[in-house]
């Protein structure tokens, strides 16, 4: 079946231009950035690419997320799953640490996406404190050189 998961390794395997030919009757909405579709099982998915045609991120409507994180669901029980290893994760007596998170989100490809994620879901105060906590960083390394 060409479910979520189906189009976002195809994606993965070749630029926007190819996957555009070679999915062109499941694509509703051609951008210059991304594409969206419906999968075979209904699911609307948005595959977004880089400036390159390469895969970059993707996103996948919530209310079908609600219904795979549905108790008793397959999906549910192996995201608890997930959790439950990286809870029992430790080294010399540490749980895992934000950077263990972060290299694992770049290693599954998702580091962008939750960038973006975590901004848009954040009350905008504490956005830009972040950004200018970057900001005076920047500055302060700059001012070393």
């Amino acid at each position: 079946m060409r479910d979520v998961n189906y189009f976002i390794i195809q994606a993965s395997r070749c630029t926007q231009t190819e996957f555009e030919l070679d999915f062109v009757d499941f694509i509703e909405v051609f951008d210059t950035s991304e594409v969206k579709l419906t999968t075979e099982d209904g699911k609307s998915l948005i595959i977004s690419f880089d400036e390159k045609g390469n895969f970059k991120s993707y996103f996948v409507n919530r209310e079908d997320i609600t219904a795979q994180m549905a108790e008793g669901s397959y999906i549910k029980e192996r995201i608890n799953q997930v959790i439950d290893v990286l809870n029992n994760l430790t080294w010399s007596g540490n749980r895992v640490d934000g950077e263990t998170i972060q290299y694992i989100l770049n290693k599954v490809g998702m580091e962008d996406q939750m960038l973006r994620q975590l901004i848009m879901s954040q009350p905008i105060e504490e956005v830009r404190y972040i950004i200018d906590e970057r900001e005076e960083l920047e500055e302060e390394l700059d001012n070393q050189d």
